[in-house]
C-alpha cells in the first residue's frame, strides 16, 4: 500500500451508542486487508476510514459495520449535513 494510492471517506453509521461500540465499528474496519486507519466518533455518528481503493471498496466496509450490529448510512453529505435535516454534523 502505498501513500500516494490511498483514499480517506468519511461515513456516517446509526446504532453507535457508546465508547464500546465506536471501538466496535473502529476494529471491525481496521481488520479489512487494505484499510490503513479507522476513526469511529459516536459524536458524529460517523466513521474516517482511510484505504487503499484498489483493494477495498464501500461495500466490504458497509458489510463490515452490518455484520456487527451497526447501520452503514454512507459517505457525509458536502457540508456534513444530513438528508432532510438541518443540521450540521460537527
Amino acid at each position: 500500500m502505498t501513500a500516494h494510492a490511498l483514499k480517506k471517506e468519511i461515513y456516517l453509521v446509526e446504532g453507535m451508542t457508546c465508547s464500546a461500540c465506536e471501538r466496535t465499528v473502529q476494529r471491525v474496519i481496521e481488520n479489512i486487508a487494505g484499510v490503513k486507519t479507522s476513526r469511529a466518533d459516536l459524536k458524529s455518528a460517523s466513521v474516517t476510514v482511510e484505504y487503499d481503493p484498489s483493494s477495498v471498496d464501500v461495500d466490504k466496509i458497509k458489510s463490515a459495520v452490518s455484520k456487527v450490529g451497526y447501520k452503514f448510512m454512507g459517505s457525509l453529505p458536502p457540508y456534513g449535513q444530513r438528508e432532510g435535516n438541518d443540521e450540521a454534523i460537527a
